[in-house]
């Protein structure tokens, strides 16, 4: 078992561009020693009422019952009745083996909405990572609102449109009698990574007239099986090659933020042959020679010094604009050269670019990316400053989290903290990210990051 404690001094200031962020100075993570105290298994965080609350919970207890049990005795709601649980696994958990934990577990809400994370899960006391695996939790109780849990397989569907259709259906069912002057405030939505998810987020958005915000992520998988250990729980089942839905109706607004940490340089093309996912050429050129250019030579000199090119070319992404009025929204979609990149010059991606697109070529470093990942909650207020928030979920793309240092990876906890204070929050890493774009619309693309606001109910929010 292997917890990353980190001793930082987040102390200088610098100014970039428009804002400021802090720049975070590596120290030494700390080493447990021969008798010292042993690091812990498990944590969390609880606020509210029994009948009003959310909690937090987390566990690396290579057992998954055990670490479920954990999870939700860390978060406080062992002995509670929860609306809906959130659950994020690593690999080494089966999602079999999670659905069972969360039947028997005391805690457990009967919706269930749940996916698989890359690499660990962070939360307000930090990153948690272990070679057995991590189990994260995030619960709530939410008085005057529905919620509903649904899923579905692509096995059962004529395809991924009619997928999505069915487990927005069951979702609906599953959430029974709605109150009154509670719309439809929110869909929460993870895939399994199949290449669906601009198709499934269509679907959704021709169902729901297109003003519902979806938030969500691609399941994540590992490097060594790749999608094969991706999956998703909705409700009772575990499922594999699919998405599940989680629908809140309520007549209190939800708060989002979608966004990526890059900034666009000045060079752009048009993508000239594509099919989808694999990139050929970029005004009429070799992909990969167009996204060399426009690197420096970088891309070349790392794929001849046999770097990691998925984690390389993520500081380098590949940007769509997309525009609502006079605000501009940038789209981020992560391609790299495969392995035969070097002789086909192509690249591929995990998110959809066309012949005709415009692409613009971005960059970015781990320091800006950790600090614009802690300025979410805030602009996920916007326009919502009287808001009183119940729980935050933090959805971040696992190749962001490949590039910042391990020693730094608690310093996401502590920048949310800063926003998010005493209130429970859980985040994990995902392989594609679906969010909303504020008067455009739904969109899904890689390297992004969202941080979704759940509202507390008004007597709550009175009390505080």
């Amino acid at each position: 078992m292997k917890k990353t404690r980190v001793a930082l001094a987040v102390s200088v200031a610098v100014l970039l561009g428009a804002a400021v962020f802090l720049v975070v100075r590596r120290d030494r993570v700390p080493t447990p020693v021969l008798g010292g105290p042993a690091l812990p298994q498990s944590g969390g965080r609880f606020r509210g009422s029994s009948d009003d609350f959310a909690a937090c919970g987390w566990s690396v207890h290579p057992d998954t019952g055990t670490a479920i049990e954990q999870a939700l005795a860390a978060g406080g709601v062992a002995s509670l009745e929860a609306d809906i649980t959130f659950v994020f696994y690593t690999s080494q958990h089966k999602p079999e083996s999670v659905l069972e934990a969360l039947r028997s577990a005391r805690g457990a809400a009967p919706k269930v909405c749940g996916w698989s994370s890359d690499y660990g899960i962070v939360a307000p006391d930090g990153y948690h990572a272990s070679a057995h695996g991590v189990v994260g939790l995030l619960s709530m109780r939410l008085p005057g609102s529905t919620v509903g849990t649904g899923g579905a397989s692509l096995d059962e569907a004529d395809s991924p449109a009619a997928c999505a259709k069915l487990a927005l259906r069951r979702a609906i069912e599953n959430a029974g009698t709605k109150p009154p002057n509670a719309p439809l405030a929110m869909i929460i939505m993870s895939t399994t990574y199949d290449g669906h998810e601009e198709t499934y987020l269509q679907a959704l958005s021709a169902e729901t007239g297109g003003a519902v915000p979806i938030i969500g992520g691609s399941a994540g998988g590992t490097a060594e099986h790749g999608s094969r250990d991706c999956s998703v729980i909705a409700g009772g089942r575990a499922i594999r090659n699919g998405l599940v839905l989680s629908v809140f109706y309520s007549p209190r607004p939800f708060g989002w933020a979608f966004r990526g940490g890059f900034d666009r340089t000045g060079k752009s093309g048009v993508i000239t042959a594509s099919e989808g996912r694999v990139i050929r050429e970029i005004d009429g050129r070799p992909a990969l020679d167009v996204y060399d250019e426009w690197s420096g030579g970088r891309i070349r000199e790392a794929m001849q010094a046999g770097k990691d090119m998925n984690t390389f070319a993520a500081l380098y992404p590949l940007c769509r604009t997309i525009k609502a009025g006079a605000v501009t929204y940038n789209l981020f979609v992560h391609a790299w050269p495969p392995a035969d990149g070097a002789k086909s010059k192509r690249l591929v991606s995990s998110a959809n670019l066309w012949k005709g697109d415009v692409v613009h070529f971005a960059e970015g470093s781990w320091n800006i990316l950790i600090n614009r990942i802690g300025v979410l909650p805030q602009q996920a207020k916007e326009g919502r400053q009287d808001m009183a928030v119940s729980a935050g979920l933090l959805v971040c793309c696992e190749a962001v989290l490949k590039n910042i240092p391990l020693d730094q990876r608690d310093q996401i906890a502590t920048l949310i903290n800063r926003t998010m204070g005493d209130t429970p929050w859980t985040g994990m890493f995902t392989w594609g990210e679906q969010g909303n774009f504020a008067g455009v619309g739904n969109y899904h693309g890689n390297l992004l990051t969202s941080f979704s606001l759940f509202p507390q109910s008004t007597d709550n929010a009175t009390r505080k």
